[in-house]
């Protein structure tokens, strides 16, 4: 088992949880690619608030594995002055969601680290894609457009490429549909179904999140000819933004009242539903 503490508070324990089985195998598989992310346990990640995460192989196997690969059991990741690990401590951050945390309302909490996470990461303006990329068509969107599919597929489900007809949501699929509006949540309820912010070596559907803050969410895919386009609810998939101009990049399209970026996943066959 391998346990995640964010370590966030002053006077109070730190929120704490244990990562799934295939969560400890994505970590572990991040960790191996890029050995930089791990810090010592005494290093100094930050003041008051979000300091990162403290990573703990708990039992023998993990212990063991990580020991073959040359990691101590017990290491930091993440925090105010290690902007590099953003994309991991967002993996970290979004595992929580589907985890019994001691907290009588966690979402303020893990909100809190989002944002720092995200400053560090700078991602507004500065736009992501994973390669190859599994690219459907910009323009003929007959697939999600006919009556039988229009109004039960969401932009979740567009996202997705998967026709479910059941309006998907973030999490529904593996049994945790996100508990907020904002991108730790949502986020997380996308990873737990099977989204990666790691590129796939395979295939990847290139797709992002954005937040109507309280209110909604809603995600874009990468497409050919290097357009992004979406689906709003229960209206027509299409190519452009609500200036009706060209999808070039989401995160300076017109996107109405989703003003907060998330991020971008990466994923192929997911499950949604």
């Amino acid at each position: 088992m391998v346990t995640v503490e964010l370590d966030i508070f002053s006077g109070r324990p730190n929120p704490r949880w244990a990562l799934t089985e295939r969560e400890a195998r994505q970590l572990t598989e991040r960790i191996r690619a890029d050995p930089s992310l791990l810090l010592p346990l005494d290093a100094d990640t930050g003041g008051l608030g979000y300091r990162g995460f403290i990573v703990r192989a708990e039992d023998t196997g993990m212990a063991d594995d990580w020991k073959r690969l040359g990691l101590p059991p017990v290491v930091r990741l993440g925090g105010a002055f290690q902007p590099g690990a953003a994309e991991s401590s967002r993996f970290l951050l979004h595992s929580a969601e589907g985890a019994r945390l001691d907290l009588r309302d966690p979402g303020p909490v893990l909100a809190e680290a989002e944002s720092v996470i995200l400053q560090s990461l700078d991602v507004q303006g500065v736009m992501t894609l994973c390669s190859p990329a599994a690219l459907t068509s910009d323009t003929d969107f007959s697939f999600w457009n006919g009556a039988a599919n229009l109004r039960y597929n969401n932009c979740y489900n567009f996202a997705s490429n998967l026709r479910t007809n059941t309006f998907a949501q973030p999490g529904r699929a593996s049994g945790a549909i996100y508990a907020s509006i904002d991108c730790a949540a949502v986020g997380g309820g996308a990873v737990r179904d099977g989204w990666l912010t790691a590129c796939r070596a395979d295939a990847n559907y290139n797709v992002c999140l954005v937040i109507w803050p309280n209110y909604d969410y809603h995600w874009y895919r990468y497409c050919a000819n290097s357009h992004w386009c979406h689906k709003p609810g229960q209206t027509a998939a299409r190519n452009y933004d609500n200036s009706n101009q060209l999808i070039l990049n989401p995160e300076t399209a017109d996107r109405g009242g989703y003003t907060v970026f998330c991020g971008y996943y990466r994923g192929y066959n997911v499950t949604v539903s």
